[in-house]
């Protein structure tokens, strides 16, 4: 009960205080309003001139040698070709080593002018480039398999068609990096489908018109002006899409990007209710009538944490009804809410219990005016983390309201609760860990007023 009243009587004074509610509930969405609207461009697909390509490594399986050998091993063996006579076979052999599906590939496609727009990539090995992914210093791999050029040679030069996976795996933190590396891997491979379905075309009408090898005559130049096509691909980032994935619009974005920030301000003002409670002499009084330090404490980690869920309640239904933010998965939205609200009251907690024992308001307003603007920005809610430089998104982890901010979008994008529970874990450990701080802080040592004022009785008496 004594908790209770606490809690009564400090959400009493937060709704009363006009200045803290008009910061905490109508600046984010005043920010968030106009944010949206001011860069909705920014958040259309393909309109970005100034995009930073994309760092990729990609990884070979293959054997350039071996797979050669076994591409004249087939053309030898294979029961179709056996019928052409050894002129033809031997012209086909010769197109076998003068089409390179590597140059293709490389020459031809990833360092072609549209490509090289959007991807920067290297070549290292499968170990190096999972542990570069792993460290964020690229954002996907593309994987080509093993046979990949004589699979390819199979399908370029031969009535037969195998099956050519390229693989794309992206860093869970690159979403829209993500998107991009596969729709241009997507492109390759539609472009080279286009290629091979002409070349079947030829192939079958020599043979319905009795053509006989003519078909295989001259395959090389045939598929020379064929894959003049690679020179015509169009990277169209209107497709960047996952499949079942809908894409961030700037309201979406800036939704929740406002959101996660000014919650952080419920901490700073549960920063301040400790030394206040002191200073209003209100704390004095709870102590003679029985109330213990950790009460009081706890009383502040509820009253933060209840209006840390107000302000995401009042963000969320604003931005569902004025700007159209479409939230996803209401129950995974509701796990976020909570983990984030119980992550700022832990903060909030250990900030009051700093301020408390410092004897003024110096860590409150520090803070307030500097580690939440760092927070926000390291967290991406000035604007949107793939796009800050390397070494700042390194730093993301620091920012309780980035972490908050990475749940949301994957929620926003399609996701669901399963997908999101590594980030409600990192809320859920950080705020018991502040909590735990905010207790060993409080009855570790008194306040520095406490001890001043314990020296002068001493020197008195």
């Amino acid at each position: 009960m004594k908790i209770i009243s606490i809690i009564i009587k400090d959400l009493k004074v937060m709704f009363s205080d006009k200045k803290a509610l008009a910061i905490m509930i109508l600046m984010p969405m005043i920010l968030t309003t106009i944010l949206s609207f001011a860069l909705k461009g920014s958040f259309s697909s393909g309109s970005d001139s100034d995009f930073e390509p994309v760092n990729i490594a990609v990884v070979r399986l293959y054997n350039s040698g071996g797979d050669s050998e076994m591409f004249e091993s087939s053309l030898s063996n294979n029961f179709f070709l056996k019928e052409m006579d050894e002129a033809a076979l031997k012209d086909l052999m010769e197109a076998g080593n003068n089409i390179d599906p590597e140059k293709i590939f490389f020459e031809d496609f990833m360092d072609s002018e549209d490509v090289s727009e959007f991807i920067r990539y290297r070549i290292e090995d499968e170990a190096k480039a999972l542990e570069m992914l792993n460290n964020e210093e690229i954002s996907a791999i593309v994987i080509l398999p093993e046979k990949f050029e004589y699979d390819m040679k199979i399908n370029l030069l031969t009535p037969f068609r195998n099956k050519v996976e390229i693989k794309v795996l992206t860093h869970p933190d690159k979403n829209i990096s993500g998107k991009i590396v596969k729709s241009v891997m997507d492109a390759f491979t539609n472009s080279m489908s286009s290629v091979i379905i002409g070349k079947n075309v030829i192939i079958e009408t020599a043979m319905a018109n009795n053509l006989g090898n003519e078909g295989f005559n001259n395959m090389e130049d045939i598929m020379e002006g064929m894959t003049d096509v690679m020179e015509s691909i169009k990277i169209n980032m209107d497709d960047v899409v996952l499949e079942g994935r809908k894409p961030i619009k700037s309201s979406d974005y800036y939704a929740a990007a406002m959101m996660t920030m000014f919650i952080l301000f419920a901490a700073g003002q549960g920063g301040r209710m400790l030394l206040e409670e002191k200073d209003n002499l209100t704390y004095q009084r709870m102590a003679v009538s029985g109330v213990s330090k950790l009460e009081v404490l706890s009383g502040k980690f509820i009253t933060v944490f209840i209006i840390a869920l107000f302000q995401i309640t009042v963000m969320i239904t604003f931005s569902r009804f004025a700007l159209k933010v479409e939230w996803g998965d209401y129950r995974a939205i509701s796990f976020i809410s909570l983990a984030a609200a119980f992550a700022v009251a832990g903060l909030g907690s250990f900030i009051g219990a700093m301020t408390y024992s410092a004897g003024n308001y110096k860590m409150a307003n520090i803070f307030e005016n500097i580690i939440i603007q760092g927070m926000a920005l390291l967290g991406g809610s000035f604007f949107p983390i793939d796009v800050m430089p390397e070494f700042m998104q390194k730093l993301g982890f620091l920012s309780l309201n980035g972490v908050a901010l990475k749940a949301y979008l994957k929620v926003l994008t399609g996701y669901h609760t399963n997908d999101i529970l590594y980030y409600i874990i990192i809320l859920a450990a950080a705020g018991l860990v502040f909590s735990i701080l905010a207790v060993v802080v409080l009855n570790g040592r008194e306040g520095k007023a406490d001890v001043k004022r314990n020296k002068t009785k001493t020197a008195q008496a």
